[in-house]
Parts: structure tokens; C-alpha cells; sequence
């Protein structure tokens, strides 16, 4: 069998005009409906960019409903408010006798320690969110009519998720390759396409080439710092008034903003390597194994240019929008007031206030449309389009799985406001 007969090439055929209705269409309805259409929307979204997305000619599927969605968001209120009630009844009492509220730090003492506390409850549930909104797309995503599917797991990747962030925070960061391998191990290790099983090789360490941007650009902030202190060293060692050496402020100043504009930069150059490295280590069912190769480059100057272009144009479209409905309300405003209080410049405020949350609102309106279309579908089609699979005639002896009824949906992820995205 020759090589492209193996290979499986993955494309993806939306189409820019088919996205700018759905967009533009999907936010007015959420916004109109205040929200409640979201899950709706974001349905409609899934379905198109599923079905765009294709595996020799073959589109996906997605099956999820927005009804599912809603019913689990609900759900997942009524739970967490149970849940945080509780909590918060435990911290009112336990904070009644370990702070001293005679103190007079120690209402902030506490105020940080209450904040501090419901962080860490929420963290466990916010990873466990995570988990569930996986497993919700794959049981709802489907390829030639072959279901895919995750195990019941989410507690499990909830502590270990939790474990692995502690020890990343212990170790300033430098164990953060772990807890990535680690934690995409398990969740790749308990994912399937119909009856094959998905397994991910490989060893942590490998990642650390990812993490060359980040490490440089700490190493350059150090740098900055050092100038910065030496800079400052002489007013630093004498109780004489010593103006500070401003070229060498200068030169730090501009190394450290250098650094983390870099340590940002890293941190992309970090997500898309350590991906495209775990992509190589995948496999399904021991045989079919996967590439993926996007460019850090072309995700950064997509983010960016469309970044600025959506500041600009919603910024400058919406000011129009907010300007012409002041404009309106002016007229309407003026006609129902005195001439007294028109003298007073009573109407002002109030015109002002309409112009103002009329631009506001339209702001949002449009970056969420022009993000969805600016930024989204490039950067699906980017990954699309540098992904293969190797050895995908295997595909074709996969059966069925049975279906994940999951009635709460994403509704813990949606609730949290974490992995919930289309």
C-alpha cells in the first residue's frame, strides 16, 4: 500500500461568508434572549466547524443539543450554590474563632484567608469541570458514524490535576512539562474511538525543549532586575541624595518590558510545542499514529493582527453606534423636558448614559462576532490543515461504542466559566 493511501489528510472546508452569517446570528439571538441562547449558540457553532473539519473527505459529526446544555447548567447552579453554601457556612464558623476580630488587621487577614480557601474548594470542581466538558464533546462527536467516548474519570483527573499544580507551583514553574504530560497521559489514556482506544507515550522530560522561550525569558528578566538594582545601587548604600543612573534605568526598563512580552510569547511557543510533541507520541489502537506541526509564527500573527484589527474596527464602529444613539436620544429627551432644565444641562447626563452603554454594548456585540471570525476559524483551519494521520485504513475496522448519556452535560464547565468553550 504507498504512503498516501495510509496517510490520513485532514482539512477543513468552511466557508468565511457561512461563518459571518452563524456568527452574526448566533451573538444577536444570545445577546437579545440575555444569554439564554448561548447554549444553543454555541451548539450551532460546534455543528458547523465539526462538520468543516475533514478526515480523507469525511466531516465529523456533532450530536450535542443546546437543550442538554441548559438542563445541565441549571443542574450545575443549583449543586455549586449547595455546595459554596455549605462551605461558607463552615468558613463563617471557623473564622469566628481563629481570627481575632479585635484585631484590627485582622479583618483583611481574614478576608484574604476566606478568599485564599474558596479558591482551593473550587479548584478540585474547576478540574473536574475540565474533565466532564471533554468527555460531553467526544461522546457528542462522531466520524463515519463512529461515536467517540471518555471514561468516567473526573475525580481522578481532578486530584491528580490538583496535585500536579501544587507541585508546579512548589518547583516556581519548572515542573510545568509534568503536570502537562501527565495530565493529558490521563486523559488520553481513557479516551476511544468506537471500540479502538487512544494511548499516549512518550516520557515528561521530552517537553522541555518546549520550554526554551520561557526559561530565556526569565533569565532576561533577572538580567533587567540586576540592571535596575545597580541602577540604583548608589542612593541604595548612602543616606546621600544620589540621583540614579537613568541610562541604566532605561536600558533595564526596556530588557524587562523585552522579557515578558518574550515570557508571554514563550509560554504560546510552550502550548503549541508541547502539543505537537504529545500529538507525535499518541497512538489509536496501537496503530494509527498522528502528526501536528502548527506554526508559532502563524498563530502568533493571527491572535495579533486580528487582535488589533478587532480593536479597532468594533472600537470605531461601536463609537459611531454609541454616538448616533445619543444623537437619537437627544432628540427624544429634549422634547420631554423643560426649557429650564435644557438651559440647566439636565439632559446631558442622561443622553450621555444612552450614548455610552449603546457603544458599550454594541463593542461586545461585534468583538465577539469579528473574534469568531478573525480569530477562531483561522486558527481551526491552521491546525486542521497541519495535522495527518499515519496508518488511517485502520480506521475503517473500528466498530461502534455504546453512547455516554451524560444528562448534565457541560453544565459544572458552563457554571465555572472554564472549558466550556465551542
Amino acid at each position: 500500500m504507498s504512503d498516501k493511501q495510509q496517510n490520513g489528510t485532514v482539512n477543513f472546508v468552511g466557508d468565511m461568508t457561512q461563518v459571518q452569517g452563524l456568527a452574526i446570528k448566533t451573538t444577536l439571538l444570545t445577546f437579545i434572549t440575555l444569554g439564554i441562547y448561548r447554549f444553543w449558540a454555541r451548539t450551532r457553532v460546534r455543528r458547523y466547524f465539526w462538520s468543516g473539519v475533514t478526515l480523507d473527505g469525511h466531516g465529523f459529526e456533532y450530536t450535542g443539543r443546546g437543550i442538554e446544555k441548559l438542563i445541565g447548567f441549571l443542574i450545575a447552579v443549583a449543586v455549586l450554590a449547595i455546595y459554596l453554601g455549605i462551605f461558607q457556612l463552615l468558613l463563617t464558623f471557623v473564622g469566628m474563632s481563629m481570627f481575632d476580630a479585635g484585631d484590627p488587621e485582622g479583618t483583611g487577614f481574614q478576608t484574604f484567608g476566606a478568599t485564599f480557601l474558596t479558591s482551593a474548594v473550587l479548584a478540585p470542581l474547576i478540574f473536574y469541570a475540565q474533565y466532564r466538558a471533554r468527555r460531553y464533546m467526544l461522546s457528542r462527536t462522531k466520524w463515519k458514524g463512529i461515536r467517540f467516548g471518555a471514561e468516567q474519570a473526573a475525580w481522578g483527573y481532578a486530584w491528580r490535576a490538583v496535585g500536579h499544580t501544587l507541585l508546579t507551583i512548589v518547583s516556581l514553574g519548572t515542573l510545568l512539562p509534568r503536570q502537562t504530560f501527565y495530565l493529558e497521559k490521563y486523559k488520553t489514556d481513557r479516551s476511544w474511538f468506537g471500540t479502538a482506544k487512544f494511548a499516549q507515550h512518550g516520557h515528561w522530560t521530552q517537553l522541555y525543549p518546549a520550554m526554551r522561550h520561557v526559561f530565556l525569558a526569565v533569565v532576561l528578566g533577572a538580567v533587567a532586575g540586576g540592571v535596575l538594582v545597580a541602577a540604583n545601587a548608589a542612593s541604595l548604600t548612602t543616606d546621600e541624595i544620589i540621583e540614579p543612573d537613568f541610562g541604566r534605568m532605561f536600558l533595564g526598563g526596556t530588557l524587562m518590558m523585552v522579557a515578558v512580552i518574550w515570557f508571554y510569547i514563550g509560554l504560546l511557543y510552550y502550548s503549541l510545542h508541547s502539543y505537537r510533541i504529545l500529538a507525535r507520541h499518541k497512538t489509536l489502537d496501537g496503530v494509527v499514529t498522528f502528526v501536528s506541526e502548527p506554526r508559532t509564527g502563524r498563530v502568533v500573527g493571527i491572535y495579533l493582527l486580528a487582535s488589533l484589527a478587532i480593536s479597532f474596527i468594533a472600537g470605531t464602529l461601536a463609537s459611531l453606534f454609541g454616538v448616533i444613539c445619543g444623537l437619537i436620544a437627544n432628540m427624544f429627551v429634549t422634547k420631554t423636558i423643560t426649557e429650564v432644565e435644557i438651559l440647566a444641562g439636565e439632559q446631558s447626563p442622561i443622553v450621555f448614559m444612552i450614548g455610552f452603554f449603546s457603544g458599550y454594548i454594541a463593542f461586545f456585540i461585534l468583538a465577539a462576532i469579528l473574534t469568531l471570525i478573525m480569530i477562531q476559524l483561522p486558527i481551526i483551519r491552521h491546525y486542521a490543515e497541519t495535522t495527518t494521520l499515519r496508518n488511517s485504513e485502520h480506521l475503517d475496522t473500528v466498530s461502534q461504542r455504546e453512547g455516554d448519556d451524560m444528562v448534565e452535560a457541560e453544565g459544572f464547565a458552563d457554571a465555572l466559566d472554564v472549558g466550556a468553550g465551542f
